[in-house]
């Protein structure tokens, strides 16, 4: 059993990063164009609402826990030799490139400023239009970083068996 265990590891880490790339489709692909739907008096209450729970999240955990994967899967790749190990590697720099470092630069700073955003001020449309045009734009990123990051990681557990 324990001679399998980096593939069960490796299996579910892959898991994660679906249900990580799911969160992230569905906001590409419907959240925030219903949240755009609304006025920005009542969007930007809502999203800033969404932010604060998902920093106390089972979800943002998920993020962390693939992050500190990722490395590992990088070294565990890069030392290891045997199949599936250049996936590990691909699927490691993937997921620290585009759902981490694109959240880090992208859409963590943007929520930082909505936080603080005034949904009443005169300015809350163009604060609205600013941040759903970008922050939308960098989600579409990380959405298909996680579901590359997470075929690869599916690949190297199948090719380890």
């Amino acid at each position: 059993m324990f001679e399998h265990l980096p593939v069960y590891l490796i299996a579910i880490a892959a898991l994660f990063c679906w249900l990580v790339a799911g969160v992230f489709f569905a906001f590409s692909d419907f959240v925030m164009r219903s949240l755009n739907k609304l006025p920005p008096e009542q969007a930007i209450p809502a999203m800033q609402n969404i932010n604060s729970v998902v920093y106390r999240s089972v979800f943002l955990t998920s993020l962390f826990a693939l992050m500190a994967a990722s490395v590992l899967f990088i070294g565990y790749g890069a030392f290891w030799r045997g199949a599936g190990s250049g996936l590990l590697v691909a699927a490691g720099l993937l997921y620290l490139g585009t759902v981490v470092g694109v959240s880090a630069i992208g859409n963590i700073p943007l929520n930082n400023r909505l936080a603080k955003a005034n949904p009443t001020s005169p300015h809350a449309v163009d604060i609205w239009r600013d941040y759903f045009a970008r922050w939308s734009a960098w989600n579409h990123l990380r959405t298909v970083g996680a579901t590359v990051t997470a075929f690869l990681m599916t690949l190297a557990s199948i090719e380890m068996v």
